[in-house]
């Protein structure tokens, strides 16, 4: 995570939000980078609170804003940000508002909360869920007990462009801060369609034609791919290696992670298998229901800011 000039971290006074703060302050300060905090008072609240109030809705919104910015300026007393850091508040829709500042702001970095002011007890609430898909910047979604430094970290390698920002990405992150790195590429076994399947009409599934002689040769060359994709990345730091076989990306993923304790995941926004497969339907809460850890989403280098 270099060249972040800027860095956008969401909070809501959760205690998800309070180690997100803590580790966008620590990466703020190691890159040199402007840190804004956001806050968001939700539109719907407000609106609620005018009709019981029987007050305007502008003059809620307002009175809303001014008590949240005293209680934002309180709440980030205790945390050790840096001198020249911006404090935001806005009303709205808070995913909204959210992406609507990492555009306006040009932030290189969004960090937020796995879990927020609903605590959920595993994996991304549903607010951190959509910024990890949408943001057009990289996304850091931070576990509640995580404010320090990486220790051991997960790169997901699917050979895409974008595969090789994570490469980058994990490399900057092992050199900073002294971490370990896991290069992790996630496979299942191809299937293979007889030629005789003529014969297999209405079994409704392909003939698997590897010999085990087929299966290691298969597992070699997946062995030699990753090996020359990370090379470089791997020189100077304590790396690793790792084919996981799995049904589907995001077991893989989160049982690996899970496996060796990482407390960083790193995932491609797109790719071969694309961030909409990963992040999304029913894989998607495969890996971000399950995270054990933090996760680090990267961009392809067109969607990021210029760095």
């Amino acid at each position: 995570m270099n060249s972040l000039k800027t860095i956008l971290v969401a909070v809501d006074f959760s205690p998800g939000s309070r180690a997100a703060l803590d580790q966008a302050s620590r990466i703020a300060r190691l890159q040199g980078s402007k840190l804004h905090v956001l806050h968001v008072v939700n539109s719907a609240a407000v609106a609620t609170l005018a009709d019981a109030r029987e007050s305007g809705y502008e003059k809620q919104a307002a009175t809303a804003a001014e008590g949240a910015r005293s209680a934002l300026t309180a709440w980030i007393s205790h945390s050790q940000i840096p001198d020249d850091t911006e404090a935001i508040i806005a009303v709205g829709t808070p995913l909204h508002e959210i992406l609507h500042h990492v555009r306006t702001l040009q932030a290189d970095l969004l960090v937020a909360g796995i879990a927020g002011a609903g605590l959920t007890p595993a994996g991304a609430g549903s607010v951190s869920a959509k910024l990890a898909r949408k943001s057009p910047s990289r996304v850091l979604l931070v576990r509640s007990d995580h404010a320090h430094p990486f220790h051991k970290v997960v790169a997901c390698v699917d050979y895409s462009d974008t595969a090789r920002e994570v490469v980058a990405a994990a490399r900057r992150i092992a050199v900073k801060d002294s971490a370990s790195v896991d290069f992790l590429h996630v496979w299942q076994e191809p299937l293979f369609v007889s030629p005789y399947s003529d014969t297999l009409v209405g079994i409704g599934y392909p003939t698997v034609v590897f010999t085990p002689a087929e299966r290691q040769a298969y597992v070699e060359g997946l062995r030699r791919e990753l090996h020359e994709f990370v090379k470089d990345a791997s020189q100077g730091i304590q790396a690793s290696e790792v084919l996981q076989e799995a049904p589907n990306s995001g077991n893989g993923i989160a049982a690996h992670a899970e496996e060796v304790r990482a407390d960083l995941v790193i995932v491609g926004g797109k790719g071969r298998t694309n961030l909409r497969y990963v992040l999304m339907g029913s894989t998607a809460e495969r890996l971000l229901t399950r995270l054990p850890c933090s996760v680090l989403v990267v961009k392809p280098a067109v969607e990021n800011s210029p760095s």
